[in-house]
This record gives structure tokens, sequence and C-alpha cells, in this order.
């Protein structure tokens, strides 16, 4: 009560919670609907006076599972309903408690993003030095099975950029225009916020481009063999096709 902001924190896999939500006045009907879903992209709706934000990332923990967050934004309360892992509210909780800045719309926002895509930064830091590796590798010609790995990794980073992106576009957009936001709110947090999400996506971005080449450079070995084995086979060829002929 002492804080200038509501939180409310559900769980969207239990559900005792989403039968909560159900019996609250405060929530419009079409908020409801939407919360009641799990959630699978990045998006944001406006709902009346209400604004919900939705974002997901692939899970570390469990390959392609997502886990993610539908934030029901208003001037004086954010409900937060989590799915896949707890821990992102926790942390979020966490670091506003052991802070001293009053839990704003936009602090409360930027915790619960840093909180989500923390989990990801070893992730993407062990995809790069995974790189660094194939690189070398397909600089040198060492491993036949090289393009499958290469391949699988590029998968890799493309299922992190699917998720990371569109997050990234939509709080830029609320970081740059907090207007769109119910009340008062601070664009300061949400800017850094964003800056750190910028970093894991143009990382995300250079990786890709690094799959590329190798996968370029990869291409042109293959070639080239191909063409020393035509060569030779001309060679051949030049050599028995007029013994054969006469």
């Amino acid at each position: 009560d002492s804080l200038p902001l509501e939180w409310v924190v559900l769980d969207g896999r239990d559900d005792g919670d989403r039968a909560w939500v159900d019996t609250q006045s405060r929530f419009d009907d079409a908020v409801k609907a939407v919360v009641s879903k799990p959630p699978i992209h990045n998006e944001r709706l406006h709902l009346g006076a209400a604004i919900v934000l939705t974002l997901v990332r692939t899970d570390a923990t469990s390959g392609d599972e997502l886990a993610g967050l539908r934030i029901v934004i208003e001037a004086h309360r954010v409900a937060t309903v989590c799915y896949g892992s707890d821990a992102i509210v926790e942390e979020a909780l966490e670091r506003q408690a052991r802070g001293s800045a009053p839990a704003g719309i936009a602090r409360v926002l930027a915790l619960l993003v840093t909180a989500l895509i923390k989990p990801l930064e070893p992730e993407i830091t062990r995809l790069s030095d995974r790189i660094d590796a194939l690189e070398d590798a397909a600089m040198n010609e060492r491993d036949d099975d090289l393009g499958d790995q290469v391949v699988l990794l590029g998968r890799q980073v493309l299922s992190l950029r699917r998720y990371l992106v569109p997050m990234h576009d939509e709080l830029s957009f609320l970081a740059l225009n907090p207007d769109e936001l119910p009340g008062n709110a601070d664009p300061r947090n949400l800017r850094r916020a964003a800056e750190s999400l910028a970093r894991l996506v143009s990382s995300l971005n250079s990786s890709h481009n690094r799959v590329q080449l190798i996968l370029s450079q990869l291409k042109s070995h293959v070639e080239s063999r191909q063409s020393r084995s035509m060569h030779k086979l001309s060679l051949v060829a030049t050599v028995f096709l007029p013994l054969g002929f006469i």
C-alpha cells in the first residue's frame, strides 16, 4: 500500500490464479480473455484504458519451449502474468526490493524485461564462441560434418532473433513514446532496458551474418573440390577416350 503502484503477480499456468482474474471487476472482459491465453509471440494491445504487452522468449532450460509474460498496464496498476518461468518475476521483485526508486510503471516494465532477457546473455555468448571455433575449422577444412553443425547453430541464432527483435521493437517504441503508457511514465528506465536488448539483438545479427559467411565459405570449398575432381576426370578422359575410339 505504501507504493504508488499496485503490482499484481499471477502464474498463468495456475488454475487458481486464472480463476481469480475472472472474479475481479478491476479487469475488463477483454483483458481477462487475453490473460487467459498463453503467449506465443510479442505484441502490444490497447484494450480500453489498459495496455497489454506480451513478451516471450525461448526457454534456455527447456529447449524450444517458450517463457514469457503478459503485462497488463493501467494508470496505477501493473498485472504480471508469468508463463514458463517464475524466476523472471521473482528476480524483478528482488531487484525492486533492493532498489531505492519507487515502483513506477516504466521501472517495473524495465525490471521485468531485464529479468526476462538476462538468462539469454550467457547463451548468446556461448553461440558466439561456438561460431569462432567453426570459423577456424572452416578455414582449415578440418571437419567433413562442419556444414551440419553450422546449420544447427544458425537455427539456434534465428530462434533467438525471432523473439528478441520484436521485443526490442515494442520496448523501443514505448521508450520513445512514453505517452502511450497510462499515467506518468519515466522513459529513462525503459531506454536503458531497450539499450541492453539492442546489444543482444546486435550480437545475434552479427552471429547470423557470420554463420552465413561460414556457409558461403563451405560452399566455396565444396565447389573447389568438385572443380578439382572434374579437372582430373577431364585429364583421364583426354587420355583414354581417343584410345577407346581407336
